[in-house]
């Protein structure tokens, strides 16, 4: 059995590095880096990159994310242009936007439906129709294609909007798009009973993963997960899944090859949060790193590989049961997570 540990943000930002790594104590994992083989091969774009390419899903303009999990969450994409359209808050920072996704907020259906409403009579003769199939993860079906490449919504949250808007032939149409909505959000009355409520309103949409529904390959491995993305691709290519289980031991009895997507340490990163990091991995030492790692030296696990997609390329570490016997390989935290 080959258990594959997908664990976004497991190598801190530079200016996170230093405060990040001090001083943690990290023995299982530092064992397996240490005596793993590692790899490193071109960055797919991120998270959402590296998952398409697992399952043999082509870039478009953008990954086709939109189409797929539009699928997974009811709806029916046909032959349409998707983009997804989450609703987001942003947040003035001296002269510039930072956004902040929907996981720090909550929406209900229907104040979903009244952003949603607002958003189709103000923008129907522009082709665009906007659907909230979930509180948190809304649809814009275009009538063209536009000629533009996103960025995914966790790649820019917590972070200032301007290098991460939309680019291309189309790209200032689309920013002039954006600023229409956060003047037609700005006026609605629900913002207003959301903000004397003490909660954050929502202020714009974040536009990305934008495609037509893409063929995706077939996958002899379980995948376990709570991420929507991975969950809908694991769906749309008929492979078993499931959410995360608490900790590796579940993983014991286990006989299939299985893709494990580890999102401890993701909200944290995102937000600068040295101190929700360091606790993330501590979480992550307990519950994964150290049961694999009793699990690799038992043999009831042929294989591990530590897998963590970066914006810059993408590090794998391989390690089998005859390499942990490689005691003389040794290093540091800080070292071998580079």
């Amino acid at each position: 059995m080959i258990i594959t540990l997908l664990i976004p943000d497991l190598i801190p930002a530079p200016e996170m590095r230093d405060a990040a790594l001090g001083g943690l104590a990290l023995p299982a994992l530092q064992t397996l880096l240490a005596r793993a083989d590692k790899t490193a091969a071109p960055a797919e774009g991120g998270l959402d990159g590296w998952l398409c390419r697992a399952f043999g899903v082509d870039k478009q303009q953008d990954w086709p994310i939109a189409p797929i999990t539009l699928l997974a969450d009811g709806g029916e994409p046909g032959k349409a242009y998707w983009l997804r359209a989450d609703p987001v808050h942003l947040r003035a920072t001296r002269d510039k936007l930072m956004l902040v996704d929907s996981g720090a907020f909550q929406l209900t259906q229907i104040e979903a439906e009244t952003y949603a409403q607002a958003f189709n009579a103000h923008f129907r003769a522009d082709g665009f129709t906007l659907y909230p199939l979930r509180p948190d993860r809304w649809y814009l079906k275009l009538d063209q294609h536009p000629a533009i490449n996103t960025h995914p919504v966790t790649a820019v949250t917590g972070k200032h909007l301007d290098p991460y808007l939309p680019q291309g032939a189309d790209g200032l149409k689309w920013h002039r798009l954006y600023n229409e909505i956060q003047m037609l959000f700005f006026s609605l009355p629900l913002n207003d009973v959301r903000e004397a409520r003490g909660e954050l309103t929502v202020n714009s949409i974040w536009l990305w993963g934008g495609g037509t529904p893409p063929r995706i390959a077939s996958a002899n491995s379980k995948v376990l997960a709570n991420d929507p993305t991975a969950r809908a691709i694991a769906l749309a290519a008929a492979c078993p899944n499931d959410t995360l289980p608490v900790n590796a031991a579940a993983l014991a009895d286990n006989t299939d090859d299985t893709l494990v997507l580890a999102e401890h340490l993701r909200g944290a990163a995102q937000y600068g949060d040295i101190i929700g990091w360091r606790e993330g991995m501590q979480q992550l030492e307990t519950d994964w790193f150290a049961p694999l790692l009793t699990l690799l030296k038992s043999g009831k696990v042929d294989e591990l590989r530590i897998v963590v997609p970066t914006t810059e390329e993408n590090l794998e570490w391989r390690v089998t049961r005859g390499m942990l016997l490689k005691f003389w390989q040794r290093g540091s935290i800080a070292g071998l997570l580079r």
